[in-house]
């Protein structure tokens, strides 16, 4: 192969294999990525209770979403029971015994109502799915 026709081949090489990278990343660019956001997730629920807050303030959503994210988060708690599940009757009476352990008589309705918006915050954001069959 002469000079110039082994540096033409060589640079169609590199252009193709430049071309499949930046084609790979764009690909994988378009891709949504699920981030899961504190803040979010408390504006979320606070709108949602709208009007009828069940006598809530702002602060008390981010104390039982960060009571309920305690429990998911550690194993120990709910090992026994088999898979924690978001907004499940297991971590709403978990939360219900750290408020009232802390001074905050939360009624089970308010809970399970902020859970319940959580719930429906992580699905908007495709965190979950749907529930899943019994079949």
């Amino acid at each position: 192969m002469s000079g110039p026709l082994f540096f033409a081949v060589l640079m169609v090489v590199v252009l193709a294999f430049g071309i499949a990278v930046f084609w790979q990343e764009s690909k994988r660019m378009q891709q949504s990525t699920t981030i899961y956001g504190v803040e979010d997730s408390i504006d979320f629920v606070w709108e949602a209770l709208g009007e009828d807050n069940h006598g809530l303030a702002k602060s008390d959503v981010r104390r039982i979403l960060e009571w309920e994210m305690h429990y998911l988060q550690q194993p120990h708690l709910w090992e026994g029971e088999g898979a924690a599940v978001v907004g499940g009757e297991a971590s709403a009476v978990y939360v219900q015994e750290q408020a009232l352990a802390t001074g905050y008589p939360y009624e089970p309705e308010q809970i399970y109502a902020v859970l319940d918006y959580q719930a429906a915050y992580l699905h908007a954001i495709g965190a979950i799915g749907n529930q899943a069959s019994d079949e």
